[in-house]
């Protein structure tokens, strides 16, 4: 009975040293060396983040009917889904299909040398982003995003050569009401400052890990969006100065992102207010809600408001909805042929009509049907 005490006590001890670190300094097996590479045509992308990059289409994680679209989310699509729809011919994020399990179990795996990952979605198999994530899970229990995705990659090295992981997060770290109320007042506040600071450092040891292991791939960092710009804020901070602390202060951690772009040519930046501002606008000069009509084809006029059809630009529970989604993938890949020489084909504004189609055609029907309904009764 004791050497079994003993054994198990060992077999613990091997558990929490293998999980204890972030891992840096871990190397790819020798077996894998060599792996397999993938047609030149087409490269690989990988996703870390929160739920601004999960795909919209995982019944294992929104099983709400109310989530990601409601009524419409059989046609409200997440960039990522846009991108696999739009130009799968050209960009590999790995095959749709369930991953991961729950953490207990990921810990098991990943202290005896299996791969891991956590929790359970259905995704494409590089897209690691999970809703609700803040910066400290990409190296962190219980996601470890980074860790665990480079482990992937380790297995098929010379396939990740050319490749992208795009890093989209630090929305759940800034963008809450009460670190943005306390950056309307002071955008160096102690908050603020800790928060940003924090998710800074934990994005710079993920670029770290993988360009560490996979010097051949590229990393693309998002900047952060202004939840002051969502229609949930609006009644909250009327006046020309909060809203240019809270520029001021998301500045500050696009400027943390930028500055661990700079040294590096295979590191981006990748601004996204700019972006939004260009197409629905800012608040007016007093703090106001000021915002733009986008038009995009007849009868289709989306704005800055929320709600599960596609006239809206965010759904109702406050993600961005299909039009900004097909809008920002055409985006995306326009960004990442300037960024790093790629020769991705351009989305062209007829693809985006014509790929949006669907979901305005779903939702006339549904009107249609509505009035019908209210006609007969």
């Amino acid at each position: 009975m004791l050497l079994v005490f003993c054994g198990v006590l060992t077999g613990a001890g091997l558990i929490y040293v293998r999980l204890a670190g972030a891992d840096l300094s871990r190397r790819p097996a020798a077996a894998v060396a060599n792996g397999q590479t993938v047609p030149p045509d087409r490269i690989r992308l990988a996703v870390l983040g929160d739920s601004d990059s999960q795909s919209y289409h995982d019944p294992r994680m929104f099983r709400d009917p109310n989530a990601r679209g409601g009524p419409w989310r059989t046609t409200t699509w997440q960039w990522t889904e846009v991108l696999a729809r739009l130009r799968g011919d050209q960009i590999d994020q790995g095959q749709w299909g369930a991953w991961g399990t729950n953490k207990y179990r990921a810990y098991f795996d990943e202290a005896f040398g299996a791969l891991a990952r956590a929790p359970a979605k259905e995704d494409y198999r590089y897209n690691f982003a999970i809703s609700g994530a803040w910066s400290n899970q990409l190296m962190g229990h219980p996601m470890r995003q980074a860790i665990r995705l480079v482990a992937l990659m380790d297995t098929e090295p010379q396939a990740w050569k050319g490749g992208v992981v795009l890093i989209r997060i630090g929305i759940n770290d800034v963008g809450s009401h009460e670190v943005l109320d306390e950056m309307a007042r002071d955008p160096n506040g102690p908050l603020p400052t800790a928060r940003i600071n924090a998710a800074i450092g934990e994005i710079g040891q993920a670029v770290a890990l993988i360009r560490k292991h996979h010097p051949d791939t590229y990393v693309l960092l998002i900047g952060i969006l202004s939840n002051a710009d969502w229609s949930g804020e609006f009644d909250n901070w009327q006046s020309a100065k909060a809203i240019a602390n809270i520029d001021a202060g998301l500045n500050r951690f696009d400027d943390g992102l930028r500055k661990l772009a700079a040294p590096d040519r295979h590191v981006a930046f990748l601004g996204d207010r700019a972006w939004f501002a260009s197409l629905w606008g800012t608040r007016d000069d007093h703090g106001r809600p000021l915002y733009k009509t986008v038009h995009l084809a007849p009868g289709w006029s989306i704005t800055n408001t929320s709600g599960d059809d596609p006239h809206n630009a965010a759904t109702s529970d406050g993600h961005a909805g299909v039009v900004w989604n097909t809008l920002w993938a055409q985006h995306l890949v326009t960004s990442l042929n300037a960024a790093f020489g790629l020769h991705l084909k351009p989305i062209t504004d007829a693809e985006v009509v014509g790929f949006l189609k669907p979901s305005f055609k779903a939702n006339q029907r549904s009107a249609s049907e509505r009035s019908t309904s209210a006609a007969e009764n």
